[in-house]
C-alpha cells in the first residue's frame, strides 16, 4: 500500500535568510488570521525594508537583520522574507502598542548593532494591528502594511515607522 504524504504543512525555507519565504509567510498569516479571528485576540503585521543606492547594499543589510530579528523576537512571532529587500514579521496576540514597541526594537537594533551608514541604507517600517473584533482577511491586511510601508517610504531618508490600523472587516 502506497503512503499519501500531507503537504498541507509543507514550509519553504529562504536559503538566504534562513526565514520562511514568501509563499510560507501567506500560509502561515491565513493561520495566525484565522486563530486571532476565533479567540478574539490582536495580531499585527510588519514590513521592514531597506533602500539602498545599490541593490547589494540593502541585500547585505537585510541578511544581517534576519540574524539579528532571529534573536530578538519572541518564539511565537513568524519571520519571512517577504521581498528582495523586505522581512514580514507576523506579531500573534500583539496589539499596536507591542508593534510599536518592537519597531522600535529594531531601529534601535539598526542604529546599534548594524554598521548602518544612513548616507548608504534607510529602514523604512510599516505595521498594521487588526484588533479582537477583526472581520477582515489576510489580504486586506497585506494591503494595510504595504501602504503603511509604502508611506514610510515616500516620506523621506530616515528611519521611520508608519501604522495603520487595520480596518474592521474586509471592504
Amino acid at each position: 500500500m502506497i503512503e499519501q504524504e500531507d503537504h498541507s504543512y509543507e514550509v519553504y525555507v529562504d536559503r538566504a535568510t534562513g526565514l520562511y519565504d514568501r509563499r510560507t509567510m501567506w500560509s502561515r498569516l491565513a493561520e495566525e488570521v484565522a486563530r486571532a479571528r476565533r479567540y478574539h485576540y490582536p495580531f499585527s503585521l510588519m514590513l521592514i525594508a531597506f533602500q539602498a543606492p545599490e541593490p547589494h547594499a540593502a541585500v547585505a543589510e537585510l541578511l544581517e537583520l534576519a540574524r539579528l530579528l532571529k534573536l530578538h523576537t519572541r518564539a511565537a512571532d513568524i519571520l519571512a522574507r517577504y521581498s528582495e529587500d523586505t522581512l514580514a514579521v507576523l506579531l500573534p496576540c500583539t496589539d499596536e502598542r507591542g508593534a510599536m514597541r518592537l519597531a522600535e526594537r529594531v531601529r534601535q537594533i539598526v542604529l546599534g548593532d548594524m554598521p548602518l551608514h544612513p548616507s548608504l541604507c534607510t529602514l523604512h517600517i510599516g505595521l498594521t494591528t487588526a484588533a479582537e473584533d477583526y472581520t477582515g482577511d489576510k489580504v486586506a491586511l497585506v494591503e494595510q502594511v504595504e501602504w503603511a510601508l509604502r508611506k514610510a517610504q515616500v516620506a523621506g531618508r530616515e528611519h521611520r515607522t508608519v501604522v495603520v490600523p487595520a480596518a474592521a472587516s474586509a471592504a
